[in-house]
């Protein structure tokens, strides 16, 4: 029998964030085969992330932070090759995948990658038509990435790392804003792609949606990589009964926007959570912008307490309408993650409350930047609930928390409606509809994708 060689090894591996004593990763000891698929898990902020960004050369080249130990490719050190250097060897899909956008139009993002590994114009043409139908992303091909939803991104940069075809696949949360049917294509291509002798490198917090498809599993505790895995838990959430319904604090009517038919009319009461569901580009993030004014509607009408607010500015809007958009990046600017929920007019009792209950008490005195995307994530919302709106609107901020945090923010936010307010959200997580006492309304996409 024939031993098959190493394609990624690492060697002693530890790395330092600036300004940390403690080191982010020590010893990683991990070996990756050809044509195996390894899934990554932990909690959030405990490395994963960083791992890659080692493996990619990001860091320490482009973050800083002090690095020892090795990595290898084909059992030749790549540390003195750049982050465009490894990426003839590993394709990577970052967890905010906005950060790998580098065109405005669909189709060449796709031709981007490709042109960088000097593959010839009429290749090019072939595989891009091709991967862009694969995806279900060639009706788009003419359209300005900025008109594409968040899952439709997502899909593209899949695309876009999956047409270049680098023997390794680095992968962080690729199911984030996927519906179920990119989750299934998507696992079937992963399939196929470590057929043929690529490997890929998975981090994901569902475990179960990966589970089939992974050969191997490892996990970080404190620091240090872990085979097998390990004991998980499911939200124990203190749900007593079904909310009682009192009075309407939101409706819509006949809302709609940029041309396309209205959206189902909604009624929100007091103390309720509506899930919204659909495929990507179906117009989810659209109906949250326009319940939050930061678009205005083209025909309908939004009462919040009985009052319109069509004419409304969204700074009147926001005293009775919280919105946890779905990049957190987008609107964290304090110093502190402590400043960052314990403003004006907020009170310290309240903010500190919940940074206690979601976990973020300990990170205190740390710029919000240097957080995971998962504690972000949970800092945005303490951020908007400590300012108490009588409805919040959540845009998949379930993405990127491992089941303590997840337990912890769906708590908080059964917490926040038996205090009589209202919550909607979307979620691609079907596990989202078993944990929250909520009903559900589908948007159903029509013609081509909302855009």
């Amino acid at each position: 029998m024939v031993a098959v060689a190493k394609l990624i090894e690492t060697v002693n591996l530890c790395f330092t964030h600036i300004g940390k004593t403690q080191p982010t990763l020590q010893d990683i000891n991990l070996e990756l085969y050809p044509g195996e698929i390894v899934f990554l898990g932990g909690a959030t902020g405990s490395g994963k992330s960083t791992l890659l960004n080692c493996l990619t050369g990001i860091s320490p080249h482009h973050i800083g932070g002090k690095f020892t130990g090795d990595i290898l490719y084909e059992n030749n050190s790549i540390l003195e090759l750049s982050v465009r250097e490894r990426s003839q060897y590993i394709g990577t899909i970052l967890q905010n995948v906005e950060t790998q956008i580098f065109t405005d139009k669909v189709i060449d993002e796709v031709i981007f990658g490709l042109e960088n590994l000097n593959i010839s114009p009429e290749i090019i043409t072939q595989i891009t038509h091709q991967s862009l139908q694969e995806f279900g992303l060639l009706p788009q091909q003419n359209w300005l990435i900025s008109q594409l939803s968040a899952g439709q991104k997502q899909r593209l940069i899949i695309a876009c790392v999956l047409a270049m075809n680098q023997p390794v696949l680095l992968l962080d949360e690729p199911f984030a804003y996927l519906d179920r049917g990119g989750s299934e294509l998507l696992l079937q291509l992963l399939v196929e792609r470590s057929h043929q002798g690529q490997t890929v490198l998975l981090i994901e917090h569902r475990r179960d949606l990966v589970n089939e498809i992974c050969d191997s599993t490892y996990y970080f505790d404190q620091g240090k990589i872990h085979s097998g895995t390990p004991k998980t838990f499911f939200p124990q959430l203190s749900v007593t009964s079904s909310p009682t319904l009192s009075h309407i604090i939101l409706q819509t009517h006949q809302l709609s926007w940029g041309g396309y038919l209205p959206f189902p009319d909604l009624e929100l009461h007091s103390g309720e959570i509506i899930l919204l569901q659909g495929e990507n580009g179906c117009g989810k993030t659209t109906l949250l912008k326009l319940l939050s004014g930061l678009l205005k509607p083209t025909t309908g009408n939004i009462e919040i307490c009985g009052q319109s607010i069509i004419k409304k500015s969204v700074v009147q809007i926001a005293k009775n309408i919280g919105f946890v958009l779905q990049n957190p990046n987008h609107q964290l600017f304090a110093e502190t993650v402590y400043q960052e929920v314990v403003q004006a007019s907020v009170s310290a009792h309240l903010g500190e409350e919940l940074l206690e209950k979601l976990n973020l008490k300990s990170l205190s005195e740390l710029h919000p930047q240097s957080l995971s995307q998962g504690q972000k994530r949970r800092l945005a919302l303490a951020a908007v609930l400590a300012r108490r709106p009588k409805i919040c609107l959540l845009d998949e901020i379930t993405v990127g928390q491992d089941p303590q945090s997840l337990t912890l923010m769906l708590q908080v936010l059964i917490d926040f409606t038996k205090q009589g307010a209202g919550l909607i959200l979307t979620s691609h997580d079907q596990q989202i509809a078993n944990y929250l006492p909520a009903k559900t309304c589908e948007l159903v996409p029509y013609g081509m994708a909302r855009r």
